[in-house]
């Protein structure tokens, strides 16, 4: 498909248009979740994805569970975080979200975002989904970095863009001013994801 048709293929499968479209992600008309998101990167038939901060793989498998032909690559260094989560609580994280993966065609990443650059080519995915460190300097290195290894008419997906989460908002609104983007997102839920197409 070529960027035109993912455009209407979104628009389709969602029933938008161009006039439902806002930079405010709470006034849009429309009530979708991530979940039919990932229903929308099977339709399009993309195979290569890559999940930005995954903990305990719940979403990491309904991505999977979605596009049974997926290969999704997922990234998290579950490293030791603030007094909540220290290293041995991490180290079980992994071990249950590596378990709970396994059954599925995924490459399991336990690196920062940054470092985990290396390893996947530039325009090598056809989605990513940004959920990793919450403050505005890693979502906003996160989203400009990542783009780059999505394929032009692939999507970019970052979640959590709403008013708790200010860092994640700023971040994304910074990037679609900059680059001329109006988003979409999903509003069905308390904490929406914003995508759009690639150029």
């Amino acid at each position: 498909m070529d960027k035109r048709e993912i455009h209407k293929a979104i628009r389709d499968k969602f029933h938008l248009s161009n006039k439902t479209r806002t930079n405010l992600p709470w006034c849009s008309g429309q009530r979708y979740t991530r979940n039919h998101l990932a229903e929308l990167y099977c339709e399009l038939e993309f195979t290569v994805g890559a999940e930005i901060g995954v903990r305990r793989g719940r979403y990491s498998e309904i991505l999977c569970r979605k596009n049974p032909n997926l290969h999704l690559y997922c990234i998290d260094p579950w490293n030791a975080y603030e007094n909540k989560y220290p290293i041995e609580k991490q180290n079980e994280i992994f071990e249950y979200a590596t378990k709970k993966l396994s059954q599925y065609n995924t490459t399991i990443i336990r690196k920062t975002s940054m470092d985990a650059l290396a390893d996947i080519r530039d325009g090598e995915l056809d989605f990513v989904f940004i959920d990793g460190n919450h403050e505005f300097d890693h979502v906003m290195m996160d989203i400009i970095l990542w783009s780059h290894k999505v394929r032009s008419g692939g999507i970019v997906s970052v979640h959590d863009v709403y008013h708790g989460e200010i860092g994640i908002l700023k971040a994304v609104e910074a990037y679609v001013h900059s680059h001329n983007i109006v988003p979409w997102y999903t509003t069905k839920e308390i904490e929406p994801t914003a995508y759009w197409v690639k150029p």
